[in-house]
């Protein structure tokens, strides 16, 4: 609750300060484009014209330092506002407390807020029409700026069409008897391109046209369409990894060129030069995921005691693309022994036009009875889902698999249950301690593995800590209530008390379980004693999350966590609540000053050196780096900086991602010197955590 009033405050904020980023841009372009004309009426040469786009960003500066942008509690005070403006308000006779600037406050601090305050803050955010005062708000701080700058841009096109309608008269009046005007343009520098990226047929997308781009995003099957005006230059095609390259054919017609690719899965670098002048494109392709296929009913495996009974089925289908079709695959499985038959029945089949639907729902029934079951068979039960990709070996999206099986009469004959033995912790203990060694190896050992293999290593130890985290979970719901799952949904007002709730994923203690958890005659040490297996069980969750996800490291400290949680568990369950504890008395005189000085220094450990891979990326960056401050160079640069991104994409995406923002800030003109200093961090593993402030605010 007190998440949902901050980050409604906070969205808020966000869209007042766009608005006023917006209209600081707006103004800024208008400034440019009233220079522009004043200029081209007053007859200045070209040269000036072109070099008033220097007014942008100085324009824009002004009036950055001469705005206020709104704060978080600015922002909460401009919703009280609106709040207090509505009619209905000021016909209810509704006046201001300012709950939610007061309650904003406090959130921002870090300190508490009562419930009566976070109560007449929520009320205060469903009085206020915040969507109609921000889009009115919008069209009043727009509306002015951008019909200055819609009039003043039509004006200075209709001036500079008249200005060199003339000289185009000229020029094509002479071109037929100017012999040398071919020539030129023969060996004129390659200048703008249009780049147009054509999806494959079986997404049904339309065509996306980028511009003088230098790099494009596509679908692996895409044909990347290249265009540019003048004589046909040489176009070179490389692959990232392959040494060899080849050159592509490049089709000239009426005074303009034209070349294509095709995105591959691996990056493709296009050198295209005429003039003595090359550029660079790069192609990244991404492949088309398969469907993503979740099946909610039947929620769990069952076993029934007779095969009669209908069963809702249900499956929630995602697709990036957009899904083909989809239905339920049931495999019912009869016979023991040599005599084995299985058959396949579908149910619940849905077909979707192509590229129609991203995401969808399927439904069915299941019914027992029809399937004609016999004692001891078992029926597999699915969800799959196909998308309109036309490869042959193309994988099918499938959901987890629903078991339910008929149980035999002889299972029901004994009613004999033997008792389980106490659950072990020392077993988790041992366990865990197994899956830290593995990823700390995993951690020390992935700069010299390729990406692929870290991830695949990282999923087994992944699915490793699932398991343990289960057997965990099993431990503290047969203490508190006698289950043997954690893993079903378990919330407040389900009808039973567990003493833990489930949230996201996480476990965490009731009120219930927490009250009078120390009192006497009551049961509830048994919670504290599983405190510290709660702890560990999130601490597994966040450790296998990590994991998942193919990063070791960030999964090593939850995974201590977890580890000293089931040591805390150990001790504990050897504590006698029922007594007060003996005190402990501590001789500070023979405590104190007790250690002995060895006489040895402690030697700082040298770091591990670069990988060859890394070494000669970091060589390559420190030589593209004096070349971003020189103009002739800039160029170059550039393309070798997107040229070295292209290459780390595989194998190094935290590396690739430092270098998309030293190219971002390379295009905006700006000083590339921090973002140089985080890529060469990025390629080393070096990771500057910010300095924490004390509680008073300053830094130690």
């Amino acid at each position: 609750m007190i998440t949902t009033v901050l980050r409604s405050v906070q969205q808020t904020q966000v869209q007042l300060v766009r608005q006023q980023l917006v209209r600081t841009a707006l103004l800024s372009l208008s400034a440019v484009l009233m220079c522009a004309l004043v200029l081209l009426v007053a007859g200045a040469p070209k040269g000036w014209t072109v070099s008033t786009v220097l007014v942008a960003p100085l324009a824009w500066v002004v009036l950055a330092r001469r705005t206020a942008w709104p704060s978080v509690q600015q922002a909460a005070l401009w919703v009280e506002e609106r709040a207090i403006s509505d009619a209905r308000a000021r016909a209810s006779g509704v006046s201001s407390d300012f709950a939610l600037v007061t309650c904003v406050e406090l959130l921002a601090d870090g300190r508490e807020v009562t419930p009566a305050l976070l109560t007449a803050a929520e009320q205060v955010l469903a009085r206020s029409p915040v969507p109609a005062a921000l889009s009115a708000r919008r069209r009043r701080r727009w509306g002015g700026p951008l019909l200055f700058v819609t009039l003043a841009g039509v004006l200075l096109a209709v001036v500079v069409r008249r200005s060199e309608a003339p000289v185009l008269r000229a020029v094509g009046g002479n071109a037929a008897g100017a012999g040398s005007t071919s020539a030129d343009a023969a060996v004129a520098p390659l200048g703008a391109w249009a780049v147009r990226v054509i999806p494959p047929a079986y997404t049904a997308q339309a065509p996306r046209s980028f511009g003088d781009a230098t790099s494009v995003v596509a679908l692996t099957g895409s044909r990347v369409d290249v265009r540019g005006d003048g004589a046909a230059p040489s176009v070179q095609e490389q692959r990232v990894g392959d040494r060899t390259s080849t050159m592509r054919d490049v089709e000239e017609r009426h005074g303009a060129w034209r070349t294509h690719a095709v995105a591959d899965s691996r990056p493709t670098s296009m050198t295209i030069a005429r003039g003595g002048r090359s550029r660079l494109l790069v192609i990244e392709g991404h492949p088309d995921s398969i469907p993503t296929v979740m099946l909610q009913l039947p929620a769990r495996d069952s076993v029934f005691r007779e095969a009669t009974g209908r069963l809702p089925m249900l499956a929630v289908l995602r697709d990036d693309i957009g899904l083909a079709q989809a239905q339920f695959e049931l495999i019912v499985t009869s016979g023991e022994g040599e005599r084995f038959t299985v058959r396949t029945v579908t149910a619940g089949a849905a077909v979707w036009p192509r590229g129609a639907v991203r995401a969808a729902r399927i439904t069915g029934t299941l019914d027992l009875a029809a399937l004609k079951l016999q004692p001891g068979d078992v029926v597999h039960l699915r969800a799959v889902a196909r998308d309109a990709h036309p490869g042959p070996a193309r994988a099918l999206g499938s959901s987890e698999t629903r078991a339910f099986r008929i149980a035999r009469p002889s299972e029901m004959d004994s009613v004999a249950v033997e008792p389980a033995p106490p659950p072990e912790v020392d077993t988790s203990l041992l366990s865990q301690r197994m899956l830290l060694m593995l990823t700390e190896k995993l951690d020390k050992a992935q700069r010299r593995m390729a990406r692929p293999e870290v991830v695949r290593e990282s999923l087994r130890i992944a699915r490793d800590q699932a398991r343990l985290r289960l057997a965990v979970g099993d431990v503290v719901f047969q203490r508190l209530s006698g289950e043997s799952s954690a893993e079903h949904a378990h919330y407040a007002g389900d009808g039973h008390e567990h003493g833990v709730d489930q949230q996201g994923g996480k476990l965490s203690m009731s009120t219930s379980a927490t009250t009078g958890m120390l009192e006497e005659g009551n049961d509830s040490p048994v919670v504290a004693i599983n405190q510290p297996l709660l702890e560990a069980y999130n601490a597994m969750w966040d450790a296998g999350r990590a994991l998942e996800q193919g990063e070791p490291h960030a999964a090593i400290p939850p995974m201590k966590r977890a580890l000293e949680a089931i040591e805390r568990s150990r001790a504990a369950s050897r504590l006698y609540l029922r007594g007060r504890p003996p005190q402990v008395i501590v001789d500070i005189n023979k405590v104190r000053l007790a250690g002995k000085d060895t006489g040895q220094q402690t030697t700082r450990s040298s770091r591990e050196m670069l990988p060859a891979r890394a070494a000669a990326r970091d060589s390559r960056l420190l030589t593209v780096a004096p070349l971003l401050q020189r103009e002739d160079q800039r160029s170059a640069a550039r393309d070798s900086l997107v040229l070295l991104r292209a290459e780390a994409l595989g194998d190094a995406p935290a590396f690739a991602a430092a270098i998309a923002r030293v190219l971002r800030v390379v295009e905006q003109g700006g000083d590339a010197t921090a973002s140089l200093v985080d890529a060469r961090r990025a390629l080393g593993t070096v990771v500057r955590t910010t300095v924490v402030p004390w509680s008073r605010g300053v830094p130690p």
